[in-house]
């Protein structure tokens, strides 16, 4: 399916922990309902958690807003997989595909996180999802790494 066409939303946060931490909240699916907006549940079909064509079961949150409707939950597809560098996913059923990059940061024990998300107008993507995910994953990271 070309989504080329999509709205691209992106933001970019240096995190508070190395990227070995960071990688470690990453690799496992049940977090991600921790950092990822409007998911309440991710869950490997298969044992392989974290490989490019790994597919999970999620559960979008039901919480729908003026100008925003929630995750439908389904399926979440891991389409790239870059130990320690880079995961990108889509999530079919809304049209969304996501590609999150990490590099070290300049700082010690930093991390430097992009996130890109292309999603459809009104779809289950706020323009801030990028932003609020980082945000999101910076503190999960923070109490990781204390």
């Amino acid at each position: 399916m070309d989504w080329s066409s999509l709205p691209q939303y992106a933001a970019r946060r240096t995190l508070p922990a190395p990227v070995e931490t960071v990688w470690d909240v990453l690799a496992e699916p049940a977090r991600w309902a921790e950092w990822w907006p409007d998911l309440s549940v991710a869950e490997p079909t298969v044992r392989r958690a974290l490989a490019p064509g790994a597919l999970w079961q999620i559960e979008g949150a039901t919480r729908p807003g003026l100008f925003h409707r929630p995750l439908s939950g389904g399926a979440l597809l891991i389409l790239e997989v870059v130990p320690l560098q880079r995961v990108a996913f889509q999530l079919p059923s809304d049209r969304i595909e996501v590609e999150l990059d990490l590099e070290p940061a300049t700082g010690d024990g930093e991390t430097v996180a992009t996130l890109a998300v292309d999603a459809p107008r009104f779809g289950g993507v706020r323009r801030t999802t990028a932003s609020d995910a980082l945000a999101k994953l910076a503190g999960l990271v923070r109490s990781s790494s204390e």
